[in-house]
């Protein structure tokens, strides 16, 4: 069999040749460019109008070439005629899923972290949120955090960049050991105004998620800013758990993790709340109060987060409010009257879990023990023990110790059963 000359189809060649080097030319320009934003539109505009010209006319060549040879062109010809076309295209794609891939790296190095930053400095403040953060809506956080806002947090995630000229303040999903203090900037976002010092409280046990969880420390920390006067806290807490995430350490059997939900009949808002020594993660506004009876329940208990603790021993709580700015107390100061809500002092109290009155687990009980909290007008505190029962055909039963006694004659929103459905979640004998 005799080699056919190249030159007898030296035209589609060229074409070919010609094809390939401007798709070739206008991938690498998108490749090499980042953040194209709105001029991907210009070079897809240009491969259709001088790409698709030429892709048509080198099919019809292709076409001519079977046609004239009798469709015995030989296939090095094909793959000349198309082959460059097909490497050029790749050239993007190709590019793209490299950068997805360093991008996932770094991601898995440097994940993101969920602040909540809450304000009782009696000052407005520009948070530093650089490189950059997000909030729930896919925007920026506003600025400045008003202190009028006190009773509303600021939530975002805070995402870092390999282009950042400042390092980032963690390191995986830790904090550096080397921050001690916290910066605020100008009203312009562009220089640091201020500083204050940084305390750190320790870190919730997350290893103990490790079975039930592939990534425990990205997935349930949230770090949360207290910012003061004179100095800001940083507490790092378990992040307030969600419906899957629930349902999957069930079935690993988690003990140990209580969830708690509270409601709020005083009349100041709960800023901060702890329990055992653990911060609690109450979302993205502070506990608001509730009307006792005989006002009707406009806004049930709300889950306020979770923690480690053992039900047989007492329950240490201790909470601030919103209000004028002020220095709170230290843990070891008397704990202070009720009415003093003008600033953030520390407020305490020790409760007993109530046990149920058959207290071996039922068939189907969740591993998962929750508590429901009742903040009374006279300052104290009531505590509802109660458990989520999985029933058959995929049903749900409460099982729960009810409202206690004195908590009765202020709960206008009812117990903890009050925020299921009656009709579909039975309560079971408790």
């Amino acid at each position: 069999m005799t080699t056919t000359p190249y030159r007898d189809y030296l035209f589609g060649l060229i074409i070919s040749i010609a094809l390939a080097g401007w798709l070739a030319f206008l991938g690498l320009t998108a490749a090499l460019t980042p953040d194209l934003g709105w001029s991907i539109v210009a070079l897809l505009t240009a491969a259709i109008w001088v790409g698709g010209p030429l892709a048509i006319l080198l099919i019809i060549v292709w076409l001519y070439y079977l046609s004239r040879d009798r469709g015995r062109v030989p296939g090095r010809v094909h793959a000349w005629l198309f082959l460059p076309t097909l490497i050029a295209m790749l050239i993007y794609p190709a590019s793209e899923s490299f950068e997805k891939s360093k991008r996932e790296r770094f991601s898995d190095a440097h994940p993101y972290i969920a602040e909540t930053h809450v304000n009782l400095s009696g000052k407005d403040l520009w948070i530093d949120t650089t490189p950059y953060a997000t909030t729930s809506s896919g925007a920026g956080p506003r600025m400045p955090f008003a202190a009028a806002e006190s009773q509303q947090f600021m939530v975002f995630n805070r995402y870092p960049s390999p282009a950042a000229t400042q390092p980032f303040p963690y390191d995986g999903t830790r904090l550096r050991e080397d921050i001690a203090q916290y910066r605020y900037l100008s009203a312009s976002g562009d220089a640091v105004a201020a500083s204050l010092p940084l305390t750190r409280l320790a870190y919730p046990d997350v290893a103990r998620f490790s079975s039930a969880l592939n990534t425990p420390d990205r997935s349930m920390l949230r770090y949360l800013y207290f910012h003061y006067p004179d100095r800001v806290e940083v507490a790092p807490v378990l992040n307030r758990l969600a419906g899957m995430t629930e349902q999957r350490l069930d079935r690993k059997g988690q003990h140990g993790l209580v969830l708690l939900s509270a409601v709020n009949y005083t009349s100041s808002a709960i800023a901060r709340l702890e329990v055992n020594g653990q911060t609690l993660d109450i979302g993205d506004r502070a506990l608001v109060s509730v009307a006792p009876l005989p006002a009707a329940c406009h806004d049930f208990a709300r889950p306020i987060g979770a923690a480690f603790i053992m039900l047989s021993r007492p329950l240490a709580l201790r909470w601030q409010t919103t209000g004028a700015p002020g220095t709170p107390e230290t843990p070891e100061a008397p704990e202070p009257s009720s009415t003093a809500n003008a600033a953030h002092p520390w407020h305490t109290a020790t409760l007993h879990a109530p046990a149920f009155r058959h207290p071996e687990p039922v068939d189907g009980e969740s591993t998962l023990m929750r508590l429901q909290l009742y903040f009374l007008p006279d300052g104290t505190v009531e505590v509802e023990r109660f458990v989520q029962v999985h029933l058959p055909k995929d049903k749900l039963g409460i099982r729960a110790t009810g409202v206690p006694a004195r908590a009765a004659p202020y709960a206008s929103c009812g117990g903890a059963y009050s925020t299921y459905n009656p009709q579909t979640v039975p309560l079971l004998a408790n």
